[in-house]
């Protein structure tokens, strides 16, 4: 992509990644203070469908705003009016990338780690399986550790250790997998997988750290009640088959284990929990109103449409130094640049405003060495160049030829 595209698209970019971020981690705070009250309500089941408010209201952040003065059109929140304002102010937008282009760079560099560690822990658990073998209908791991767990995305298998027949009984064996199973009907890889996405692209939020740890801990209470509803007499056989597991000795990011890491006693215990079909019903109506409105809420709640973006090429001319900056920018919206340094430094800000006829109205603060000099405004039409010219007091000298295109 030509450098100029980059540099057009980087005041659009890093705002939105940024309000993305901070719209996902009020989701998570919501979900941190609803998730045990919700679970002890209406079942843990409930709890879980509850991260689903997490990436559904980071997406509604990241959708178009909606038009200016519509009904479905809110107020931002001071904060995000202030971060929008302080990230257009970070830097310049020049032939160059700028700092904002440096930041969106660090950004996605720092997602690399986190990626490349997920993918050597899920290849480094897949290795620890062994080799697989298939027996009777159940795959078995060459190893005694490995399992009973859920592998792959696309097509996932239940895998368990190879002592399986030994360790457990016919009833824990029964129960076993049917829990693996419910992970497969419910596609809950795809949300362990997701959440390591999430936490890939957020790897300086704590907060999303958190979640997925706690959202997999809600994963495997709400399989845990599945299928002790269907199993409601097999509660000692349950627990006993939790009591006899192994941690692995490799966590794999996007397989549902058996062994999980949520606290054995707490596991336990929340298979006395019996939610009524009607309580876990309004949960999930409650959960479904309470994601369509956070969801609105974050998408409404963007600043309007700013409309058209305009191209601002510009020939500087200042002490006989050439250069040819370019600004992309939208109407009403300042743009700025500056050259020099120190007590020779200019800076200037333009900002349009369309007119009449198809001409746009150049509204220009120039200053030199801090001070404003000028304040000059022009009216042009779109493609013809306009032309600035100011001398100071002590002869530095200044010239710009300002040519404004619609992109």
């Amino acid at each position: 992509m030509p450098t100029n595209d980059i540099a057009a698209l980087l005041p659009t970019l890093l705002p939105a990644l940024l309000r993305a971020s901070v719209t996902l981690s009020m989701a998570v705070i919501a979900v941190f203070a609803l998730r045990l009250p919700l679970r002890r309500c209406f079942g843990p089941g409930v709890a879980y469908a509850a991260w689903l408010a997490v990436p559904i209201c980071a997406l509604a952040a990241l959708m178009p705003a909606a038009p200016e003065g519509s009904v479905l059109a809110l107020h931002a929140a001071p904060s995000a009016l202030s971060l929008a304002a302080t990230m257009r102010e970070l830097a310049p937008v020049s032939a160059s990338m700028g700092v904002r282009g440096y930041i969106v760079l660090a950004w996605l560099t720092g997602t690399l780690g986190p990626a490349a560690l997920q993918i050597i822990r899920q290849r480094s658990y897949l290795r620890s399986l062994g080799k697989l073998t298939r027996r009777d209908g159940i795959i078995y791991a060459a190893s005694r550790n490995a399992g009973p767990a859920l592998v792959g995305l696309w097509r996932p298998i239940v895998v368990v250790p190879a002592d399986f027949g030994e360790r457990y009984t016919p009833e824990e064996r029964e129960l076993i997998l049917a829990h693996e199973r419910t992970h497969a009907r419910r596609h809950d890889p795809f949300a362990n997988a997701a959440g390591a996405v999430l936490r890939c692209l957020n790897w300086f939020n704590p907060l999303v750290h958190i979640a997925e740890r706690l959202m997999r801990a809600d994963q495997e209470l709400a399989c845990d009640a599945a299928v002790m509803r269907r199993h409601p007499s097999a509660r000692r056989s349950y627990a006993n088959a939790m009591l006899k597991t192994q941690l692995s000795a490799n966590a794999a990011p996007f397989a549902c284990q058996w062994q999980s890491t949520h606290p054995l006693k707490e596991r336990i215990m929340n298979l006395n929990q019996n939610t009524p079909y009607a309580m876990r019903m309004t949960g999930r109506f409650l959960i479904a109103a309470a994601m369509a409105t956070g969801s609105w809420a974050a998408w409404a709640a963007q600043e309007a449409s700013k409309g058209d973006l305009y191209d601002i090429a510009i020939k500087l001319d200042v002490d006989g130094a050439k250069s040819t900056p370019h600004l992309h920018t939208h109407s009403g919206e300042p743009a700025s640049f500056r050259s020099g340094e120190g007590a020779q430094q200019w800076q200037a800000q333009l900002t349009l405003k369309p007119a009449d006829n198809g001409k746009m109205f150049i509204g220009a603060l120039v200053k030199h060495a801090g001070k404003p000099v000028s304040k000059p405004g022009l009216l042009v039409a779109l493609g013809e160049p306009a032309t600035i010219k100011i001398d100071t007091d002590d002869k530095s000298h200044l010239e710009m030829e300002l040519t404004v295109t619609q992109r």
